[in-house]
């Protein structure tokens, strides 16, 4: 057995996720210093009992963390960007430890004049976690979701050998890997496509609508403007709030007469996000022009007795946006009616699908199209009435409009409502969680 040189924690710690949701205490918690310490980790059983998880930031808002009495392994300390080359095939990447967070991972590659094609919300996700798990955004010129830039990663598999996988040399075993959500190796560091910096044009507006229908219209027509839209829908209320998006050119900082009003728009949107759009008015300039870098915030862990976002997560078809948007709208009405709740909104990405030899399972495995989501969101996450509701929409979104959910972003699953294929798994790093969503 190799020694064990990084953290380690064996006296009872209480780890909880971002929102305060969730907790676990594991037998031990250990924050590795080197890829050896990963290794001595898997092969050493009796001091690092199964099953090993490994977690990033912790920002997972379902029991995806929850690892009683096994091992917990952050890699937080694994955080160094490595450098920028050229690929065997002449790509330009990005060389980043696992557990290099978003926004120092866009602040590094801003100083380079480069970005990776997806324009990040939360900045402490870590790139190993979202290289297996799932993300959305309504990116530029990019599919949506960021392991599709994974081009390469370096993993500990379940005997602690350190090995490799790349889209060129692996193909299906690469593309399986990157839906495993580290159920099949411990990733500890990855190769990434990047393309020089871009500039983003954002008009931002609120609106109001006399009818779901005509929500969904507008939403769609603007959509059909613009290079991307993301959007946050106060669907109790028949409002939206836009982020219509275009391409503004080569660029990696924001323009020097723009900062006042970006400064002020970022920080809004920032504070809302962070309470879940609780109590915070944001701006609604026209014509922002920004470094998308700029733009990739961090969120402060909260107390207990903060408003925090917590939300669940549906992929659906692009063809279902009509209807998504007037059944959830009728069912939140109805569940608002009856219990006195509605959710504090709903945020809708768009994303392209690639084939579905690129993303063989979860979501996005679909095959070539647009997909969207549709999140309800709330700012307290014990809210009993809160976690009513999403137990009774998973029926209508997933049971009845055959959306897609997410073992990371979906909460109150039942089993068959998240199929894993067993296949991806390996016993070392399956958690209980994990092993009632293998098929």
């Amino acid at each position: 057995m190799q020694p064990f040189h990084g953290l380690l924690q064996s006296e009872g710690k209480i780890v909880g996720n971002w929102g305060l949701s969730r907790t676990t205490k594991p037998a031990v918690y250990a924050e590795p210093v080197s890829y050896a310490d990963v290794q001595a980790i898997v092969r050493d059983r009796e001091a690092f009992p199964t099953p090993v998880n490994p977690v990033g930031s912790l920002a997972s808002v379902t029991a995806t963390i929850v690892n009683d009495g096994g091992t917990m392994v952050c890699l937080c300390k694994l955080d160094e960007v490595l450098g920028l080359e050229r690929d065997a095939t002449g790509r330009q990447i990005v060389r980043v430890q696992a557990g290099c967070r978003l926004k120092k991972l866009n602040m590094w590659l801003q100083a380079q004049g480069f970005e990776v094609a997806f324009q990040a919300e939360i900045g402490e996700a870590t790139v190993g976690s979202v290289a297996v798990g799932d993300t959305k955004e309504s990116s530029l010129d990019g599919p949506g979701y960021f392991s599709a830039h994974v081009v390469a990663l370096t993993y500990v598999d379940d005997r602690g050998e350190l090995r490799t996988l790349d889209d060129v040399k692996d193909g299906d075993a690469f593309y399986a890997f990157k839906c495993s959500f580290g159920l099949s190796g411990i990733v500890v560091e990855c190769q990434i496509e990047v393309r020089p910096a871009t500039l983003c044009r954002s008009d931002i507006a609120l609106a109001g609508y006399p009818s779901a229908e005509e929500l969904a219209a507008s939403l769609l027509a603007m959509r059909d403007r613009c290079d991307a839209l993301l959007a946050i829908v106060f669907l109790h209320q028949l409002a939206a709030f836009t982020d219509s998006r275009f391409k503004a050119g080569l660029g990696a900082t924001t323009p020097e007469a723009a900062q006042p009003a970006c400064e002020e728009f970022r920080r809004a949107k920032r504070l809302a996000i962070q309470h879940g759009f609780d109590g915070v008015a944001v701006p609604q300039p026209k014509g922002l022009v920004y470094s998308r870098a700029d733009f990739v915030n961090e969120y402060w862990r909260p107390t207990a007795e903060e408003r925090r976002l917590d939300f669940q997560y549906y992929e659906h078809d692009l063809s279902q946006f009509r209807r998504v948007i007037s059944e959830a709208y009728s069912f939140t009405k109805a569940f608002q009616e009856r219990t006195g709740f509605a959710p504090n909104g709903w945020a809708c990405y768009f994303v392209t699908r690639p084939e579905n030899t690129k993303k063989p399972y979860g979501l996005y495995s679909g095959g070539p199209g647009v997909s969207f989501s549709f999140d309800p969101f709330c700012s307290n996450p014990v809210n009993p009435l809160w976690q009513q509701f999403a137990r009774e929409y998973n029926k209508l979104a997933i049971g009845k409009l055959g959306g897609n959910a997410s073992p990371i972003q979906t909460q109150w699953l039942e089993p068959g409502e998240v199929r894993i294929p067993r296949g991806l798994a390996r016993p070392r790093f399956t958690t209980p969680y994990y092993e009632a969503l293998l098929d």
